[in-house]
């Protein structure tokens, strides 16, 4: 992913991830109002507990008449108005039992069922019940809120969620309970002790020494987690989902407008330069569009601009020098040349042997002007040529054929190993004058017996790799990095070749890293030098 507009889109979609998984984990709304309703309901067993534990400890009232008693008590307790617009007071769901059996509850004395309206009437309530309200008062819901509610509950079942109550735990402190119930809703639970105190001054207690649980306290409530969930957060998702949308919108923009600009700054200086007027096409590089952004896209363009414009003159002064040197030397050279090989006719031994020496050094300098020459027109089509499409493997093969049909050393071997159809994008041309210096020189360090191994290689997602390895002397190390510069040759032996320039290896270098390559010298195993090309 190298694409600026798609890595801002990425972190983008990235910090609204974050953002959203923010959302999730610290919204603890449906937990708080759990444990809110949970000690809501603990205070009012509480004060149930406190209210009847006169009445059931009285041991001269029977039963029926203890529930009368505890349902006027209520009665008269809810007539403060403080405790009755609590909440705390009106609860259809209360039970209370007796405590013979705390094993089941339900085999009990049920001296007080709020749930019986007819028994007690005097208490019924007026205000709207949960489940009225829930029922009466839902808002429409977003479907994406009911969507996102269904794929976390899970979560709040493994938060919330307990073991149902062992009512024989009762006897020694309140017992608690959340537990799922039909409809996404949650059914809360509490259990509280009624107990008597030992001493009391009650006369007809019949609390022995010790605290005895004489009653036990049931209330319920019903907590709907579904309408509270999406009631909470259903315009807290849609303030989540505008800033998504207004974040996901705004960065866009903001990609939009500095990717655009690069991109088009990115396609100008990957144009394909012509040879007739290179100079021009570098100085004609500027963008008006950009030119007049004054942000550091409009600094990084006009920097460009400036530096094209060096390159350009750069490029126009080392051609032109280029050219100069070819012309003004190579004419006094040939007539140098020509000269000594008439006048060598007519000399004696001793005047022919030191013409000799002249002409050499003539020839020397002709083809050192050559190559100096040659060098400028590669870095020429390096810059200006088109790229195309074409086999490594035959244009390889090719030149390894040719060199096996044309070698005059008998003894002298020349191996190709390669894939057939390996296809890349690039300069035959100048690949194959790459090959062919890299095997000359191979030539030259071999003969006249010995063996020169070509190789291409490429694996996947990999660079494709060519070797031109020979069994010769190899290299010292300390001129393996020497080797690649010009002018610079050490040849010695049977591997001296006259007149040469030591601008092979460095012509092979700059071709090599004008195709995004690179090339390095290594030992190889039984002697010799590999030559390796990764491009």
């Amino acid at each position: 992913m190298r694409s600026i507009l798609a890595k801002i889109i990425v972190l983008l979609f990235l910090f609204n991830c974050a953002l959203w998984a923010f959302f999730i984990i610290f919204d603890d709304h449906v937990e708080r109002e759990i444990e809110s309703r949970k000690n809501k309901l603990i205070l009012t067993s509480q004060l149930f507990s406190e209210l009847v534990q006169p009445v059931l400890d009285d041991a001269s009232t029977s039963n029926f008449r203890k529930s009368r008693n505890i349902a006027d008590q209520l009665h008269n307790v809810r007539s403060l108005k403080k405790l009755n617009n609590s909440g705390l007071i009106n609860n259809r769901k209360l039970r209370i039992y007796g405590a013979d059996n705390l094993e089941k509850l339900e085999t009990n004395f049920l001296y007080y069922d709020g749930s019986d309206r007819g028994k007690h009437a005097q208490i019924m309530v007026s205000t709207l019940l949960d489940e009225q309200f829930q029922k009466n008062n839902t808002l429409p819901k977003l479907k994406f809120a009911e969507r996102f509610f269904e794929i976390y509950k899970p979560v709040y079942d493994n938060r919330l969620l307990t073991k149902p109550i062992r009512t024989k735990n009762v006897r020694f402190n309140i017992q608690t309970e959340v537990l799922d119930s039909k409809g996404d809703a949650y059914s809360l639970r509490v259990l509280a002790p009624v107990k008597c105190l030992p001493g009391s001054d009650q006369l007809n207690s019949n609390c022995p020494e010790v605290a005895k649980t004489i009653g036990i306290i049931e209330i319920r409530d019903t907590f709907y987690i579904r309408e509270a969930y999406i009631g909470r957060n259903e315009p807290r998702l849609i303030t989540l989902i505008g800033v998504s949308i207004l974040t996901l919108l705004f960065g866009a923009i903001l990609a939009i407008s500095i990717a655009f600009p690069l991109r088009r700054l990115s396609m100008r200086l990957d144009q394909k330069l012509s040879p007739e007027n290179i100079s021009d096409q570098l100085d004609s590089f500027k963008l008006d569009s950009l030119a007049r952004r004054k942000d550091e896209i409009g600094s990084l363009h006009k920097n460009l601009v400036t530096l094209t414009k060096q390159v350009s003159r750069l490029f126009k002064e080392k051609e032109q020098f280029a050219a100069d040197v070819s012309h003004e030397l190579k004419n006094p050279i040939a007539s140098i040349i020509a000269q000594t090989e008439n006048f060598q006719i007519r000399s004696n031994t001793s005047s022919k042997e030191a013409i000799s020496k002249i002409r050499d050094q003539a020839f020397r300098m002709n083809k050192l002007v050559n190559e100096i020459s040659e060098a400028a027109i590669v870095d020429h089509d390096l810059v200006i040529e088109k790229r195309e499409q074409f086999d490594l493997s035959l244009l390889v093969s090719e030149i390894v054929e040719h060199y096996v049909e044309t070698n005059e050393y008998p003894k002298l071997k020349i191996i190709f190993d390669g894939p057939k159809n390996l296809m890349m994008n690039g300069l035959p041309d100048r690949i194959g004058q790459v090959i062919v210096n890299l095997i000359e020189n191979a030539i030259s360090f071999t003969r006249p017996d010995g063996s020169i191994f070509v190789s291409i290689s490429k694996k996947w997602r990999k660079a494709v790799t060519i070797t031109v390895e020979d069994n010769g002397p190899g290299v010292r190390d300390e001129l393996k990095d020497k080797i690649f510069e010009r002018f610079f040759t050490s040849r010695q032996g049977s591997a001296k070749e006259e007149n040469s320039s030591g601008l092979g290896l460095y012509i092979c270098r700059q071709i090599i890293e004008a195709h995004g390559g690179e090339i390095q010298i290594k030992d190889c195993e039984g002697g010799g030098a590999a030559f390796q090309i990764k491009i």
